[in-house]
């Protein structure tokens, strides 16, 4: 069953995880940044002492809570304009190399959209990634390495092809949220 929210632009459906994202978004109604980072070069032990400090660990708050961020899926951060030196100071300490996407909600240029496929058994995960990158001759929707694949479950795409993905997506029966962000590059 998909809601739709119009004062914000949101399209979700009634997963938990979805539905906690989609109230962390609504509370931060403003402009904000995407931060998509690689922390592959720290070790097991450092990961998780990272993940720690990101997002909090028995009671005590992480730099996400501090700094009203949002964790939107493994390697994607949303946080505020006004938090993004903490951020970066933070990724920096952690040595994370980072890339970064300046969005606001004035009239949309690109759609930000969240999806599950814990759905889909293991070989309908094959196929759907398969059909996400293509195999073999055919094509997929996205090229690998594509820079609108921002994580496993976020993809940031223009306006003009949110059609063709929302249609990919439903075609799999994922369920989603599409957040429509104006990119201030």
């Amino acid at each position: 069953m998909l809601t739709v929210l119009t004062k914000t632009s949101f399209i979700y459906s009634s997963v938990n995880n979805i539905n906690s994202w989609v109230v962390q978004l609504v509370k931060q109604n403003r402009a904000r940044h995407i931060y998509v980072y690689n922390s592959s070069h720290l070790t097991p032990t450092e990961r998780v002492k990272f993940f720690y400090a990101l997002k909090g660990r028995n009671g005590k708050p992480g730099i996400l809570d501090s700094t009203q961020s949002i964790f939107l899926a493994k390697a994607v951060i949303s946080t505020p304009k006004e938090s993004v030196t903490e951020i970066e100071a933070f990724l920096n300490t952690w040595k994370c190399k980072f890339s970064t996407k300046k969005t606001s909600n004035e009239k949309p240029t690109h759609a930000l959209i969240r999806y599950s496929t814990t759905q889909l058994n293991a070989s309908q995960r094959v196929q759907f990634v398969y059909g996400m990158y293509g195999r073999g001759k055919s094509k997929g929707i996205f090229e690998k390495g594509s820079k609108e694949v921002l994580a496993k479950s976020i993809f940031f795409v223009p306006l003009k092809r949110l059609i063709e993905v929302k249609q990919f997506l439903k075609s799999w029966n994922c369920e989603i949220l599409i957040e429509e962000v104006k990119v201030n590059e």
